[in-house]
């Protein structure tokens, strides 16, 4: 039997995660990071990881036997890098069987505390989800193209350990704001994960999915709910009409949407481990999650 190989465009916070989860599944699994540096790091803790050149080949990665391939970098105005290098890998030989994207929900735009699920029509609002959307036109055009079936997954605030309230309340970064009425959808990574390995079992070309947990919920109540785990003090409560124009928190207060995920679990028969950010912290917390 052929050894899965996982060729990620991005080892960061979910692409690295996600590589070890398939390396100890037996996986071989090739990668891109922005520097030599990063690069040689990963490599010396046995990741095959290779500085991202645009029209640089990855010769040690042995591109043939790439099976799947994933993109998790963040895209600019212009879209991704990633799809035009796909294309080119495409044409000297990689013939993977699925291929996939991280996107963002950012890309449906205020929804007014709706829901909103896959059928409803992108409306970006940021430069943010405007990049993403158009990253996702160009990873979807390239499945048709190569025939290779190619999926998206738009996932709201991505958290897990390492990267979660609990951490910015120990680092003092963390801030209480409340807008009234205003609910945010999240994600555990490793729920992420799950979902892109049963993708990766069951590919259905041209498939978008949200990737959420069950229970939207207020940032000021999420912090109050990592304080009350640490024994800290919360921090003051802040109103988000009170915020200034410049307030890099504004960006995610300013749209308001709650993310469906029903397609996901009728497709693929995902459960989300983390239904709400409780687990997940509480998860985080106890170290029941590897760091």
């Amino acid at each position: 039997m052929t050894t899965p190989h996982l060729l990620i465009f991005g080892l960061g916070y979910s692409g690295l995660r996600l590589a070890r989860e398939c390396l100890a599944a037996g996986w071989r699994v090739s990668g891109t990071v922005r520097s030599a540096d990063k690069a040689l790091a990963l490599r010396e803790r046995g990741v095959d990881a290779h500085e991202f050149v645009a029209g640089g080949m990855l010769p040690e990665a042995d591109l043939a036997s790439v099976s799947h391939l994933l993109d998790t970098t963040v895209p600019d105005k212009d879209g991704s890098a990633a799809p035009p290098e796909a294309r080119r890998l495409f044409e000297t030989g990689m013939r993977p069987a699925w291929a996939g994207m991280l996107s963002s929900t950012a890309v449906y735009g205020d929804c007014q505390g709706r829901w909103v699920d896959e059928t409803a029509a992108p409306n970006p609002g940021s430069a943010q989800g405007r990049a993403r959307l158009a990253a996702e036109a160009q990873w979807l055009a390239w499945g048709a193209e190569t025939g290779v079936p190619t999926h998206v997954f738009r996932l709201p605030g991505l958290y897990g350990p390492g990267r979660c309230a609990l951490d910015a309340v120990r680092d003092g970064t963390a801030r209480r704001i409340r807008r009234e009425g205003h609910r945010t959808s999240r994600v555990h990574v490793d729920d992420v994960n799950a979902a892109l390995r049963l993708s990766m079992a069951a590919p259905r070309a041209g498939r978008v999915y949200n990737v959420a947990d069950d229970e939207p919920a207020p940032n000021d109540e999420v912090v109050d709910f990592a304080c009350q785990l640490l024994g800290a003090a919360p921090p003051p409560l802040e109103r988000y009409e009170d915020l200034a124009p410049t307030d890099p928190r504004l960006r995610f207060l300013r749209e308001s949407r709650l993310v469906a995920n029903g397609r996901l679990k009728k497709d693929l028969g995902w459960t989300p481990r983390f239904p709400s950010y409780r687990e997940g912290l509480e998860a985080a917390f106890a170290g029941k999650t590897e760091e």
